[in-house]
Parts: C-alpha cells; structure tokens; sequence
C-alpha cells in the first residue's frame, strides 16, 4: 500500500507528536532545580502508605532520588549509611522521603535490593519494570539527588553524587539552629 503522505509531510507529523508529548510531559513534571517551588505530588511507599508532600507544606523536606543500585553497599561507598546519618542528625528538622528508581525485572528484584539495605526513612518505589512505568516524572536525572525544600516550598539545596553532605548538612544545621 502506497502512503499518500509525503517524506516531509510524515517528518512534520513525527515533530509534532513528539513536541505534544514533550508539552505533557513537562506540564507534569515536578522541577526540584535550585530555587524552584516544586508542584505538590503524592504517591505510594514502600511501607503501603501515601505520601503526598502537600502534607509538609510549611515544614522542611528532604528528599532522596537514587538509583537501585545505590541500595548495595560497595567497596568504595555506602548510599544507605551516608543518607541515614543524616537522617538521624536532622529527623527532628525536616522530613525525609527517598525515591528509588532505575529498571528492574520484576518485583522480587527490588526486594532483594530493599533487603541489601537498611534505609530509616519511607521510600518511594518509582522503579519501572516491563509492565509498570514510572510514578513521578521529575527534572533530575543524576543519582544519588539530594534536595532540600524549606518550609516557604522552594528548593534551597539540589545536588547530585554521593560522598559529600557537607552542603545539604550545613544548610539542615542552619535549620536546626534557627528552630531552637
């Protein structure tokens, strides 16, 4: 069968498509860049509870993005023991929620990466498998993300990479000092 469509006909209509797919995508699309005001979201944790970070409007949150694979210990880093200790020091002062994500097979496999490690604080499986997709759509793409959101909503510390708290940990002990 003979297409009536003309090669530029046909690359116009690919365009088009891909940039309303584009647009619905970033409509929604949480930005969590320095000094944005993310919109609210909510989704299941791992726990079975719904976390919706309207909740924590007013209050101070953290929020975890890392891969799966971060749930491992290897030879050089720990994800699990850098991101509880400063849950520890800082749970009295903002609240802390991760969010897991990269590809996996099935469900057993997340569990066996959940069971690797001993996060103190909910999770958020936004893992996308064969026949699941992602929840949250969201503008980082860098793993481990570490952001803070202060109790105005806007993003006060977004950074990427593990082994360095000294930045988010300062601007918590800020938070803490100026709460007693």
């Amino acid at each position: 069968m003979l297409s009536c469509e003309s090669k530029e006909e046909k690359k116009e209509k690919f365009l088009k498509d891909f940039q309303e797919q584009a647009k619905e995508m970033k409509k929604n699309q949480i930005d969590l860049f320095l000094n944005a005001k993310p919109k609210y979201f909510s989704a299941k944790t791992i726990s079975g509870t719904t976390f919706n970070s309207q909740n924590y409007k007013g209050k101070n949150l953290v929020i975890f993005i890392y891969d799966k694979s971060y749930l491992k210990k290897s030879e050089s880093y720990y994800m699990a023991e850098e991101f509880n200790t400063l849950y520890k020091e800082f749970k009295n002062n903002a609240y802390f929620i991760g969010i897991i994500e990269g590809f996996i097979k099935n469900e057993k496999e997340l569990k066996d990466y959940l069971n690797q490690s001993n996060i103190l604080f909910e999770q958020i499986d936004n893992t996308k498998s064969y026949d699941k997709s992602e929840k949250l759509n969201y503008d980082i793409f860098c793993s481990p993300a570490k952001i803070l959101i202060d109790i105005n909503g806007k993003v006060i510390h977004s950074s990427c990479g593990g082994g360095n708290n000294i930045e988010i940990s300062r601007k918590l002990d800020s938070i803490k000092v100026a709460s007693k």
